[in-house]
């Protein structure tokens, strides 16, 4: 299987709501770590309030990784953190593609 683009990793360890990536981008996996409680990540583009695009739950203590099919998920006006109850997440993404991302990865 051939690759599509170049693919980066950003941490985010603590809760927050500011932009997480502010470039149009795809999220293509996540790996998530638990806490000692189950938790949840929701991921939004436009704001921290903006539309939710992704949402997943982790389990108590685990570690649970997503690979997401195809192009992934656009989040078209940034990636935004609302809900983050997980120990850390780490985001697999295209590269960071700047304004005109559409369509394929640019």
């Amino acid at each position: 299987m051939a690759s599509k683009g170049d693919i980066q990793a950003t941490s985010i360890s603590a809760a927050t709501s500011n932009v997480v990536i502010a470039q149009p981008v795809r999220l293509k996996g996540i790996i998530l770590a638990g806490l000692a409680t189950s938790g949840v990540v929701q991921l939004k583009t436009t704001s921290a309030t903006g539309d939710t695009l992704f949402e997943a739950a982790v389990p108590a203590g685990d570690i649970t990784s997503l690979n997401i099919p195809e192009d992934g998920i656009l989040f078209p006006q940034g990636l935004y953190v609302s809900t983050f109850t997980v120990s850390k997440a780490t985001l697999l993404t295209d590269k960071y593609s700047g304004p005109n991302l559409i369509g394929q990865n640019g």
